[in-house]
Parts: C-alpha cells; sequence; structure tokens
C-alpha cells in the first residue's frame, strides 16, 4: 500500500468518458472531413468553384440573420446594408489606398459592428413589423448611396480587389480565396454552435419569448439585444469583406431584394437552427443556375416554390429532420411523467442552493413608502401605499380584482416606476433600478401566468435563473465549449438546475419541454428557476392560480421550506386558506389603498375586510 486514494470507476463514470472521446472525435471528425471538402472546391473548374463561394457568402448572411431572427426574434432586413458597407470599404480601402486586405478585416468587423449597435438601439425601441420595417429602411439608404455617389462608380459599381494568392510552395492546394470563403464559413458556423451550446443560448431565447423572466433573472435585455444584433452586423460585414474578392461590386448586389432573399433562406432551411440557414443558402445561390431558364419564369418558380415551402413547412428542411428523424429530445422522459399528468411528485431533498440563509432577523428587507402610481392621465392604481417587509417572513398581498396587488409587486420588483413614493430593497433605495439591477440584489420573482420559453426543457429554463450567479456568460459565449472553464461551469449549472427542479417538486420532467408539462409542473419550473441562484426575497404572484388541492398543498410545503432556510416572501394570492396559514403578516388592498396590514387572525376578525374582501 502506497497510501493514496484508490480511484472507484463506476459504470456512469466510464460511459461519460466514453461519450466525451466519442463527441470529441466526432469532433475531429467534421473538421477532416471539411478541410477535404475545401481542397475539393479549391481546386473545381472556375464556374462552379464561383457557385460554391457564392453560396458560402451567403450562407454567412443566412447566419447573421438567423442569430438575430432565431434567437431574438428580430427580423432584420439591414443585412443588406450592412453587407454592402463592407464590401464597398474593403474595395475602396485596397484598392484606392492600398491597405492590405487582412489588415482591413478586423476594421470592416469593428466599423460594421459599431454600425450595427447604433441602427439596433434606435430600432429596438419598436418591435415586431416596425423593427423590420426601420432596418429595411437602413438598406435602402444604403443602396441610394451607392447607387448615387461618383466614389462608388454609380450603378456600374467597382471592381473587387484581387485576393493574395497561396506561396509558391502551397499552390497545389489550389484557389487561396476558396480557402478563405470555405474556412470563413466554417468559423461563422462554429461561431453561433458555440453561442447555442452557451448558457447564454436559452437567455436569448427568453429575451425572445418571455422578456420579463430574462428581466427577473438578472439580464439586462436591451444591452444584449444591441450587442447580438452588432454581432451579427458584423458577420454581415464579413460576408461583405469576401464577397469583394469574388468579381464587381455594385448596388444591385446590395439591394432590398438581397435581404428578403436572406430571410428566404433562413425561413427554407429552418429558422433558429444551426445549419438550417446554410442548407437555405445553398437552395437559393444553386437554383438560377440549376434552373437556367428564362429569368421571368424563373422568378415565377422561385417565388412559388418559396411560397410552398414555407406555408407548408414552417420549420425549414432542418425542422423538419430534427422532429421526424432526431425527435429533437421530444421523447425523452424520466420515470412516470407520462403516467401522472397532473399528480405533483413529493417534496425532495433541498437544493443545497437555498441553504446559504441564515435564520431570520429582525430585518426590513423590503420597504415601500407613500407609492404612487398610474396609467396615464386615468386614475391611480396606487395611491399613497406603505409596505414594510422583514427577514424571513412570509407577507400576504390580499385583495379584490383590480385592487393594485400586481401593480404593486410590479413597483417593487422594478417593471414599474411609481409617479412618487420611495422602495427600498435589503436597506438600498432601488428606485431608478431596473428588474436586473434589483435581482443582483437578491430579489427575484415569479409571474401569474408563467413567462417560460416553451421550446425549451424544464432544466433549460431554470438555466436561466442562474444568470447572474455566473460570471461572464455573455463574454465567454463565442467559444464557451472550448474553455475548460465554460465546460466546468456549464455541468454545474445543469446538476444545480436538476436539483433545484428536483427539489420543487419536479425532478421527473426535467427533460421534458415546457410545452408539453402541465400547468402545475409549469408553476414548479418557474418557482425552481427562482429558487436556484438562492435569492433573499422572492415576490410570487398567484402561484397557486389553476393547482389541484393535492398542488397546493405540495406548494404549501415547499414555501414553508423556504421560510425555514430564512427566504422573505410575498405572496399575492386569493386562496386565503393556502395563504393564511403560511404568512406572518397579511396587507389588505382595496382600491389602490392600504386597508390593513396585521396577522392572519386580524385581518380575518376585520369588519371592513370581511365586507369588502370576504364577502360578508
Amino acid at each position: 500500500m502506497n497510501g493514496k486514494p484508490v480511484q472507484v470507476s463506476t459504470p456512469v463514470g466510464r460511459m461519460g468518458q466514453i461519450a466525451a472521446r466519442l463527441k470529441q472525435a466526432a469532433g475531429l471528425l467534421v473538421v477532416v472531413g471539411y478541410v477535404l471538402l475545401t481542397y475539393i472546391v479549391a481546386n473545381l473548374n472556375l464556374n462552379l468553384q464561383s457557385l460554391v463561394l457564392v453560396a458560402a457568402v451567403f450562407g454567412i448572411l443566412a447566419i447573421s440573420l438567423d442569430l438575430v431572427a432565431g434567437t431574438l426574434g428580430l427580423y432584420s432586413l439591414g443585412q443588406g446594408g450592412f453587407f454592402a458597407i463592407g464590401a464597398y470599404a474593403t474595395t475602396l480601402a485596397a484598392t484606392d489606398l492600398n491597405i492590405n486586405v487582412f489588415v482591413l478585416l478586423p476594421v470592416i468587423l469593428a466599423i460594421t459592428g459599431l454600425s450595427g449597435m447604433m441602427i439596433g438601439a434606435m430600432s429596438l425601441r419598436v418591435s415586431g413589423l416596425y423593427f423590420a420595417i426601420t432596418t429595411f429602411i437602413f438598406t435602402l439608404i444604403i443602396t441610394v448611396l451607392a447607387t448615387d455617389l461618383q466614389i462608388t462608380g454609380g450603378t456600374q459599381g467597382l471592381l473587387g480587389p484581387p485576393f493574395p494568392d497561396f506561396p509558391q510552395s502551397l499552390t497545389v492546394l489550389g484557389s487561396s480565396v476558396a480557402w478563405c470563403a470555405m474556412l470563413s464559413l466554417f468559423a461563422a458556423t462554429a461561431l453561433v454552435w458555440n453561442i447555442r451550446k452557451s448558457p447564454l443560448y436559452p437567455v436569448l431565447l427568453a429575451i425572445r419569448d418571455a422578456e420579463p423572466f430574462a428581466e427577473a433573472a438578472g439580464a439586462r435585455t436591451a444591452l444584449i439585444k444591441i450587442g447580438v444584433f452588432g454581432l451579427s452586423a458584423s458577420l454581415a460585414g464579413f460576408a461583405g469583406w469576401l464577397f469583394s474578392f469574388l468579381g464587381v461590386v455594385s448596388p444591385g448586389q446590395f439591394d432590398w431584394a438581397v435581404s428578403l432573399n436572406i430571410l428566404v433562406m433562413v425561413l427554407l432551411g429552418g429558422i433558429n437552427t444551426t445549419l438550417g440557414p446554410l442548407v437555405g443558402a445553398a437552395f437559393v445561390s444553386a437554383f438560377p443556375a440549376v434552373v437556367n431558364i428564362n429569368p421571368w419564369l424563373q422568378e415565377i418558380i422561385y417565388g412559388a416554390l418559396s411560397i410552398f415551402a414555407i406555408t407548408v413547412f414552417p420549420e425549414g428542411v432542418v425542422g423538419i429532420i430534427k422532429r421526424y428523424v432526431f425527435r429533437d429530445g421530444r421523447s425523452e422522459t424520466i420515470g412516470r411523467a407520462d403516467q401522472q399528468e397532473a399528480a405533483p411528485v413529493p417534496l425532495s431533498r433541498p437544493n443545497q442552493a437555498l441553504m446559504q440563509h441564515g435564520p431570520a432577523v429582525d430585518e426590513i428587507m423590503v420597504e415601500c413608502r407613500g407609492i404612487e402610481f398610474g396609467y396615464g392621465s386615468g386614475p391611480k392604481v396606487l395611491r399613497n401605499v406603505d409596505l414594510i417587509v422583514k427577514r424571513g417572513h412570509i407577507h400576504g398581498l390580499i385583495g379584490p380584482n383590480g385592487s393594485g396587488k400586481s401593480t404593486l409587486a410590479n413597483v417593487i420588483a422594478g417593471r414599474l416606476r411609481p409617479s412618487s413614493g420611495t422602495t427600498t430593497v435589503r436597506g438600498s433605495r432601488v428606485d431608478r433600478f431596473a428588474p436586473s439591477d434589483r435581482a443582483r440584489l437578491g430579489l427575484r420573482r415569479t409571474f401569474q401566468a408563467a413567462e417560460l420559453v416553451r421550446e425549451l426543457t424544464t432544466r433549460q429554463n431554470v438555466l436561466v435563473g442562474l444568470y447572474s450567479s455566473v460570471p461572464g456568460i455573455v463574454r465567454r459565449a463565442a467559444v464557451w465549449p472550448l474553455l475548460p472553464s465554460g465546460r466546468r461551469d456549464m455541468k454545474q449549472m445543469q446538476t444545480r438546475a436538476a436539483e433545484a427542479l428536483l427539489s420543487a417538486g419536479a425532478g421527473d420532467w426535467t427533460n421534458r419541454r415546457v410545452g408539453g408539462v402541465p400547468h402545475g409542473i409549469e408553476q414548479l419550473t418557474q418557482l425552481a428557476s427562482v429558487c436556484v441562484a438562492g435569492p433573499d426575497i422572492i415576490i410570487l404572484d398567484e402561484p397557486a392560480t389553476g393547482l389541484s388541492t393535492r398542488e397546493v398543498d405540495h406548494l404549501a410545503r415547499i414555501l414553508s421550506g423556504l421560510k425555514a432556510q430564512g427566504v422573505t416572501m410575498i405572496i399575492i394570492e386569493h386562496q386565503t386558506r393556502f395563504l393564511f396559514p403560511l404568512c406572518d403578516q397579511v396587507t389588505v388592498l382595496n382600491a389602490g389603498e392600504v386597508i390593513l396590514t396585521g396577522t392572519a387572525d386580524e385581518v380575518r376578525a376585520n369588519s371592513v375586510v370581511r365586507q369588502v374582501y370576504l364577502g360578508e
């Protein structure tokens, strides 16, 4: 015996190691295969090679659009404008100023990225159709400038700069610009794939589908949108830099039709998929060469096929393959998930993330003084509301519909800003704090209608709750799977998310999509996403709504356990039989005013409350 500990290899551990090695081998095989494909493309005849390189450029453009359209729901029609900026700036700087094209690349990325952030900062004040129109106008302006300015060559355009050839010793590799284009496409695809494998991805989808949820988890949603849009613009500028080496740069190659074609590529291939934009770009780029007929008839056939594919198969080619071939994780269930749709799982061992609170002390955690709030010129919803919540207490908010309970919760959480009054959280004035800033003070909340991403699993939704608990999620996202620290953090986050679901009693639903779980599990998932970060204060807006009697009892046990761990809670609820046994204090609101604050027994005994709220 040498005194060293004996390493015991478990079957689960060995399977994990085998799976990791298989992934590494698969990744290496993909890289080798892609290099071989690039070599073949670089040695093709000029016509076929030109077709492939144009498809590669448009593949990067489609990826750039899918980055914002798929993950954030922002359908930008400005990609053509950023594409033009990259192409014209490269051509003018390389030919007129004789600047090395590789020195130009980071400059182009910076220019288009900053332009995208500025356009995004202005355009993101609106959403949906208005955002698309704003970015569309940007492309029109760039096209008009390219057409009318003398420096851009007008409608005739400019001859693009030559791309540097390989040294004589490497000529066997073939065309240097082909290698550049294909490796650029690989880099852009890898960048987006890395982001999708990082914990930023569920946050981006939460911003798209449930922005209040992302804000409540600590995400500065506006800044993230602007940053991602800037990255998307940089990729479009990158495509323009590359396109300038393929021939003539003219306004017709960047007009509004190009932006629409890029959108069609994304929709045909499959929005919010890594490979879908590439499939769509290959189809759209190859279509004119394959269907080489009368241009007018060609456009009609192309339009008809595009409309048919998008309307009949809205998931796109890759989306259909994922749904029918790989099932996309939809069949992953654990235990009795399919057999007990409405029955909650018994409360399991507590999540260790919730055990960091000490015993309750006589400390004010939330204090509101003189809160007044109204929508526009209408009557005030809240009038001179005072509220004090102490550490470790459960404080109930009750009142008839329209009394201002949810409005007060939104004021405390930062989604609404009162016209007067002050709000203090853990001794800090937070009147001008955004919800994300309040989350960093340990304040989390749930919503009356569960704010979750329905296409993600319950565990992925809970990962969103860890956003402000793990440093560098945004900064490291582009290279997350490549970093040992990223892989380690992701494993820890997944473990914590699974533990939080287990503690909430939803452990059997870890790998089920939220869109396919019962209402009770949705509520438990929402609660787990809040508790996973170990908050000091939780606001729960009608958590028992729509739950069965058994589920309500289960929820009561969870909340009692949180209270025992020192968590402070503010609960809005109509079911007084559920709420009153839990509460230390209850505040009654009516018509935006506080009627009474006291214990549950004092509230029950108050004649005004019984008349206004209890209907007696």
